[in-house]
């Protein structure tokens, strides 16, 4: 039988493990996004020690005793109680809710200057079609895309798919958006470090989804426009 010390030392391990694997986003949209999970799973942990310690309290407080052969009022009321635990709630909720509502304002926010990409999504593959430019970057199964996008500029991706529905993710951003046949999603992106960062699609979309993988290179502002050139002297790239 195990002390209480070793699986308490246990449990703080697993927690400090567990952190180091949160992820850490590259994008000032990310960030706003992984504030508010901070901020949901604060709200969640302080609700469930509150919520399990008001249980093991009522097991323990009204457990019967032995001789105790009384049988405990079944039907009680405490209007100030029952005020206060309807309270509680809504205003945990609406406040969730009005963060929220108020991160995602933030994170669609499309203002200021900025590259747009289109991006469609097909079976089983990717295209890139950089607005105002003469540059298309076209994957297929077994030849990933790679495009750049230059590093602290906004760049917005225009989304669509021209069979089924797939989903335009990158891990750093902590953001998805759908790819859907005759839709248009739209998903601002500001990165903040220089580096490549991989994407996939990340709903099932047929025998190859696994194998639609692409990179984007934030890059300085100079080398993505040299990018560009080279890129509009090739005409497309990645057939």
């Amino acid at each position: 039988m195990w002390s209480r010390r070793p699986i308490a030392l246990l449990g703080t391990c697993s927690l400090v493990v567990v952190a180091g694997c949160a992820p850490q986003p590259v994008n000032s949209q990310g960030e706003q996004v992984k504030g508010l999970y901070d901020l949901f799973s604060i709200a969640a942990a302080v609700i469930f020690v509150l919520v399990a310690g008001l249980i093991a309290w009522s097991i323990l407080r009204y457990r019967a005793r032995p001789g105790d052969n009384d049988l405990p009022d079944q039907f009680h009321s405490n209007v100030k109680l029952e005020i206060l635990w309807f309270a509680i709630p809504t205003v945990i909720v609406i406040g969730l809710f009005v963060s929220s509502a108020v991160v995602l304002d933030r994170v669609n926010d499309e203002s200021g200057g900025q590259t747009i990409i289109d991006v469609e999504a097909f079976q089983w593959g990717w295209r890139f079609t950089y607005e105002d430019e003469d540059v298309s970057v076209i994957s297929s199964p077994g030849d990933p895309a790679a495009i750049s996008v230059p590093v602290g500029e906004p760049v917005t991706f225009v989304i669509t798919a021209s069979d089924v529905v797939h989903s335009f993710y990158i891990t750093d951003f902590l953001i998805k958006r759908d790819a859907i046949p005759g839709r248009e999603n739209r998903l601002p992106i500001t990165i903040d470090k220089e580096g490549t960062y991989g994407g996939r699609c990340a709903e099932f979309c047929g025998l190859l989804h696994y194998d639609m993988p692409f990179t984007i290179d934030a890059v300085p502002v100079d080398e993505y426009e040299t990018w560009l050139d080279e890129q509009s002297a090739l005409g497309q790239t990645d057939e």
